[in-house]
């Protein structure tokens, strides 16, 4: 750790200078567009037939954007702006040359399809580094979302606001009505907010906008155009609540043995609860929500994972989808960063969420968010032969009402977490910022003796899963924003839990035990032509995130280099062209310093001029010891080189029938141990079919096999480890259907079928010197064990929601969701090796049908 922070201070120290000036604004410094009062009442009909409205001043000199940027576009389009002491009015009109071809496809509210469409972008702040983007299809579809640290995007920011669609004789209309207490603006007499809006010309995969910003660039929201002639506002307080209650039968099995689904139960339930948003001052807003409900959210994608980390999930539960860009690690999202000192799922899936609060802006320029929320653990002891179906009302959970059944029939920890970040400006487009993250498990301490007992008769105590983590992070960019340094520095403290755990690699993790580590990354990340760049990752061993975020490495040491080469506004015959070749290697980051694996990359992509997508991807990993394999101990086993091609493309997708495909083929290549070369493949194909502007229809079929060698299965009483050469396999269907009544009426499907296998083909053993010493391929010896470790798995998830927005806000959802496993290998019988779905339907099953109802009050 000691060099790689030395070496993130240096290029830092580097690039100080030249980032502290900050981005520079681009052709938008110099561009201020005016917004007119409205003296009478505005209705939201997308007519724009006031008499305001033509009265306000016209703007009308948009540029292309892509296909080629700084071309003059192919249509007109004409914005006006309008506002009030309590609303900002946004009027375009998009013209075309021929308006029966403007696509008008439906979807539902934050989800519309490619089509027409209009953005409008709004740095209220003005700080170059944020900006709200509120969308508009011209089929009526609203979306919205956030720009932050002046270059990435996020959807799951969202906003309560009005728009509609309407036509005319040469094209289509967008009339926005934006809410001045949704937006966060100093208190001056004049306002002048960064802005552009965007137009998408779907049949022309044309994408215009108000000011000239091509996508060349490692910014955006610097290179807002201004929007000025705002006088007379205020900053205005907002209060918005929205309270649901929630009617839920589940049918279960009265069993938790998987070998006796039958017979069920029907196990009804009540909730009720609250969702809060508020101004708290022009720059600071809050959001709390007491008993959430995320029962309309749809189910997570069924996965199979044979690594050695866990499998990373993205978020889906709304109140910690909006407003978490500032918890995001610097420069990634958190499925793709090393480490990530948050990640939101830690909180409230094994146990209800009591209630949480988050609050989020500014204070004195200094960007900050706190997180807090605690959950309960309820829990009864259970007969399962009289199963307890009377309703209760539990103190730990008092917003719900349901039958005694239903609970965890072991203690569950209650716990307190609670997360704050801040970062500051460094000139403009530059920041530097810190970050805390906690989790404190709130049911006393587990003893030795407390963890030695049986998993089932552990007190809460032992559940939990507590820890304490600070960063430092960074991200400085030069005047141009193309040339940047970024990274973070961070250290962790177990705490709470079991007073010691053996993590995969043998490392020995106990309560008080402190790890660092962090990422870096430096190069050129904008403009044309070669963009070179370079990075490491570390992790000490006893770095632990489980607590309060997400890792994907731990005891390692990761130095890389990267050299891009890129076209996004085209080359030769191609809209837009790249190609990146990448390696490095890594090391374990203990005293011991065993090389992990030397591993290189070369992929690259180009958009036809038919807007259709192809790309390439060709990799190899060689000289490669996984020490987190022979779980506990630490001893490096030898993998055998691989290489690997790809090739995959996605379709245009303004088509009634558009596609994505990837195709990958792996091969193991000859070692010296006793198992022969091997092949193996992935394959994804989606296909989405837009029959009717109200319809699409989605499936995906994914096909993997996968020949992984020797994998650890056990060790032997005699201290040696059993390995078996293990062949897996899954296959899984996914279907998506969309059925749009209106932008506020949709009623959604979806539906997962997947079957896994693994058959271990050999068995052999190995062992190592003092637990020391690497095992390699050459030194396996064929055995044979008393039983197979095959294992065979298929399920099926169907969710289907019905969602109707009855007034602005205020929603009612229909929920139908079922998860089904299929019946475990009897004892003594060989596992499936098979990818059909066997003895499914005769398998555990939960159905559950769910009302719930909402209703939005602001002010």
């Amino acid at each position: 750790m000691s060099w790689g922070a030395r070496v993130g201070v240096a290029l830092g120290v580097a690039l100080w200078g030249a980032a502290a000036a900050g981005a520079v604004e681009g052709a938008g410094v110099e561009q201020f567009i005016q917004a007119a009062p409205a003296t009478g009442a505005i209705q939201v009909d997308g007519r724009l037939d006031e008499a305001d409205w033509a009265r306000a001043p016209v703007f009308d000199a948009f540029v292309e954007r892509f296909p080629v940027a700084g071309r003059t576009p192919s249509e007109r389009t004409e914005l006006r702006v309008l506002y009030d002491e309590d609303t900002l009015y946004v009027g375009i009109i998009a013209r075309d040359s021929e308006p029966s071809r403007i696509d008008r496809r439906l979807g539902r509210r934050d989800s519309a399809p490619y089509s027409d469409t209009l953005h409008v972008l709004i740095d209220p702040a003005h700080d170059h580094r944020t900006a709200y983007n509120f969308s508009l299809s011209a089929g009526g579809v609203q979306s919205d979302g956030l720009y932050y640290d002046d270059r990435f995007y996020t959807e799951d920011w969202s906003g309560i606001w009005d728009a509609a669609a309407g036509s005319v004789p040469d094209g289509w209309v967008a009339e926005f009505a934006i809410p001045l207490s949704l937006l966060r603006f100093p208190e001056a007499s004049v306002q002048t907010w960064g802005f552009s809006v965007r137009r998408d010309i779907a049949r022309k995969n044309e994408e215009l906008e108000s000011v000239e910003n091509p996508r060349t660039h490692n910014a955006n929201v610097s290179r807002l155009g201004h929007l000025t002639g705002l006088t007379g506002l205020q900053p205005r307080g907002r209060w918005e609540l929205t309270p649901y209650v929630a009617a839920r039968g589940l049918a279960h099995p009265q069993y938790s043995d998987a070998t006796r689904p039958a017979p069920r139960l029907l196990s009804p339930s009540m909730d009720v609860g609250l969702d809060v948003r508020a101004a708290l001052t022009s720059n600071l807003s809050l959001a709390a929500t007491f008993n959430p409900d995320f029962g309309e959210v749809e189910a997570d994608q069924l996965l199979l994972n044979l690594g050695t980390f866990e499998q990373f999930y993205p978020e889906r539960r709304p109140f910690f989808t909006q407003g978490m860009e500032l918890f995001q690690p610097v420069g990634m999202n958190v499925g793709d960063a090393p480490l990530a000192l948050f990640y939101s799922r830690r909180i409230g899936l094994e146990t209800p969420i009591l209630g949480a609060a988050k609050v989020t802006g500014a204070v004195g320029g200094v960007q900050v968010g706190v997180l807090d929320a605690v959950v309960m653990g309820p829990w009864r002891e259970r007969d399962e032969e009289r199963p307890d179906r009377g309703l209760r009302l539990d103190w730990r959970r008092p917003m719900h009402v349901g039958p005694g059944v239903e609970l965890p029939d072991a203690p569950t920890a209650t716990t307190h977490f609670l997360v704050a970040v801040a970062r500051g400006k460094v000139g403009t487009g530059s920041r530097v910022g810190g970050s805390v993250a906690m989790a404190n498990p709130l049911e006393g301490t587990c003893t030795a003796e407390d963890a030695a007992l049986e998993d089932a008769q552990r007190p809460a105590s032992c559940r939990g899963h507590g820890g304490l983590a600070g960063a430092l992070d960074f991200d400085l960019k030069t005047q141009d924003a193309n040339w940047g340094v970024y990274g973070m520095l961070l250290a962790t403290r177990v705490d709470g839990g079991v007073p010691q755990s053996v993590l995969p690699d043998g490392t020995r993790l106990s309560r008080g035990d402190s790890g660092v580590g962090g990422y870096l990354r430096a190069g050129r990340f904008g403009g044309e032509g070669w963009r070179p760049e370079v990075g490491v990752d570390v992790a000490s061993p006893r770095l632990s995130l489980r607590a309060t975020g997400f890792q994907s490495i731990q005891n390692d040491v990761s130095p890389r280099a990267v050299l891009r080469y890129a076209k996004p506004n085209g080359a030769g015959p191609f809209r837009s062209l790249q190609v990146n070749a990448l390696g490095g290697s890594r090391w374990t980051a203990d005293s011991r310093g065993e090389h992990r694996v030397t591993w290189g990359n070369l992929n690259g992509s180009v958009t036809l001029p038919s807007f259709d997508v192809v790309g390439f991807e060709t990799g190899v990993d060689l000289n490669d010891f996984d020490v987190r394999e022979m779980r506990g101990t630490g001893v490096p086993l030898e993998r055998a080189d691989r290489w690997f091609a790809a090739a995959w493309t996605e379709t245009n997708p303004n088509r009634l029938v558009s596609a994505e495909l990837w195709v990958a083929l792996g091969h193991r290549f000859q070692s010296d141990g006793p198992l022969p070369p091997a092949w193996g493949w992935t394959a994804d194909l989606t296909l989405s079919l837009r029959p009717h502007p109200s319809l699409q229809t989605e499936l995906s079929v994914s096909n993997d096999k996968t020949d992984h060698g020797p994998r650890y299965v056990d060790t032997l009483d005699d201290g040696r480890f059993l390995l078996g050469a293990l062949d897996s396999r899954y296959l899984s269907f996914t279907l998506r259907q969309q059925w749009v009544l209106s932008p506020r009426l949709t009623l959604q499907g979806y539906a997962q079928l997947f079957t896994a296998y693994g058959r271990y083909g050999s068995y052999f053993t190995a062992t190592s010197d003092e637990r020391k010493t690497p095992v390699r391929l050459d030194t396996l010896r064929p055995f044979t064990p008393a039983e197979d470790s095959d294992f065979y798995d298929t399920a099926l998830a169907v969710n289907v929601v019905l969602r109707w927005e009855y007034r602005l806000g205020s929603t009612l959802f229909c929920v139908y969701s079922r998860s089904q496993q299929g019946l475990p290998t009897p004892e003594g019988e060989r596992a499936f090796a098979s990818l059909a779905p066997r003895r499914l339907l005769s398998g555990p099953a939960n159905d559950a049908l769910m009302l719930k109802w909402s209703y939005y009050w602001g002010t």
